[in-house]
């Protein structure tokens, strides 16, 4: 189930990685029509759904290194989920600065963080 999940979730973000940003900027920023993205953005999407394919392979060396990043990512984002979002903002934005995020976006950063350690964990154990 976890890993047809996860396969799910990267096939969409590669697929269709504009619409999701387009989407998440919709729902997260007070002024969604102010960011500009960076060009990187759109491709770096697409290679997050690729570590979501590639963390479902199990027993594979690239399998464990994409879980050891996405642990360590969703460590970061339930530890400081402001410095975390800024951080994300910087990468993803050329004007991070303009852009206001709704007060749901700190809590919601925290509980995706603790959903990414969840999954990688049960992934990485071989239990999806």
């Amino acid at each position: 189930m976890l890993r047809t999940l996860l396969s799910v979730i990267g096939l969409v973000m590669v697929s269709i990685p504009r619409r999701i940003v387009e989407t998440a900027e919709t729902l997260a920023f007070e002024n969604p029509e102010d960011a500009i993205l960076r060009g990187s953005t759109i491709p770096m999407a697409r290679v997050e759904g690729i570590g979501y394919l590639l963390l479902v392979r199990r027993g594979a060396f690239l399998s464990e290194f994409v879980g050891k990043i996405f642990y360590l990512f969703g460590s970061a984002a339930v530890v400081a989920p402001r410095r975390y979002l800024n951080f994300g903002l910087s990468l993803a934005y050329e004007n991070p600065d303009d852009i206001t995020v709704k007060s749901l976006v700190i809590p919601a950063t925290r509980v995706l963080g603790i959903t990414a350690l969840g999954l990688t964990v049960v992934s990485l154990r071989g239990e999806g």
